[in-house]
């Protein structure tokens, strides 16, 4: 087997880090579920449970993001391609925005809009009400800048996306529907930890992202195969 075969099939560092991030993010969450129904009043409560304003799976969360920003703009940094440079630095201002919502709640205040100009919308978050065609544009606008990219790091730049906005405007519609009906207690629990479990895995997609960009550089510059002497590429 050649030395090209076996990097060709060698296991991408990128994925190592996703599975690494994901198992965290799963380990914060079930953390503040134990928070939830075994500590809750201890006074770790409120730094554990993801509901809370400051706490550790917002620390988390954010930290994936600036992460993700950061390996975007030095991956646009050493981009040869101008429409692909330009992607990539696109992507990465989104998500530091999406850090700054994250850290400062800054969707909540789109609750304050809708409430002004329609107060009765029945709506107990009524943030989503503005947050999801934000979303959806937000996601629209990662699919379009992603095909300036390459297969595998735009691929999981869009997963990324879909599953944090998703996850963040989604559940929050099931949630308020939970509330209105009353549901029992345990269903709305459990559906705004998956939404922050979710949101977690996003943000590890898209922090990954430009990892794989980089280990494909990493490969076309240092691998070629003798029987066709075009780099490796996706």
């Amino acid at each position: 087997m050649s030395r090209s075969t076996t990097l060709r099939r060698k296991r991408p560092f990128w994925l190592g880090a996703l599975v690494a991030a994901v198992i965290v993010s799963l380990i914060i969450t079930l953390l503040s579920l134990f928070a939830v129904w075994w500590a809750p009043n201890l006074g770790i409560y409120h730094y554990l449970e993801v509901t809370s304003e400051v706490n550790l799976p917002m620390w988390w969360n954010v930290l994936l993001l600036i992460v993700a920003a950061t390996l975007m703009f030095l991956v646009a940094a050493n981009t040869p391609s101008r429409s692909a440079r330009l992607s990539w630095r696109l992507i990465a201002v989104i998500a530091l925005l999406m850090s700054l919502d994250d850290a400062t709640m800054l969707h909540e205040k789109l609750g304050l809009v809708v409430e002004r100009f329609a107060p009765d919308t029945g709506f107990t978050f009524t943030w989503v009400i503005l947050g999801a065609p934000i979303a959806a544009g937000v996601i629209l606008l990662a699919f379009f800048a992603s095909r300036r990219l390459h297969k595998t790091p735009g691929r999981l730049l869009v997963s990324g996306f879909v599953v944090f906005l998703g996850a963040a405007v989604g559940f929050e519609f099931i949630a308020d529907y939970l509330i209105r009906v009353e549901a029992h207690w345990f269903l709305y629990r459990v559906t705004y930890h998956l939404e922050e479990g979710l949101e977690m895995v996003g943000a590890a997609l898209m922090a990954v992202a430009p990892l794989a960009d980089i280990q494909r550089v990493y490969l076309r510059g240092q691998v070629t195969n003798p029987a066709n002497p075009e780099p490796i590429t996706d």
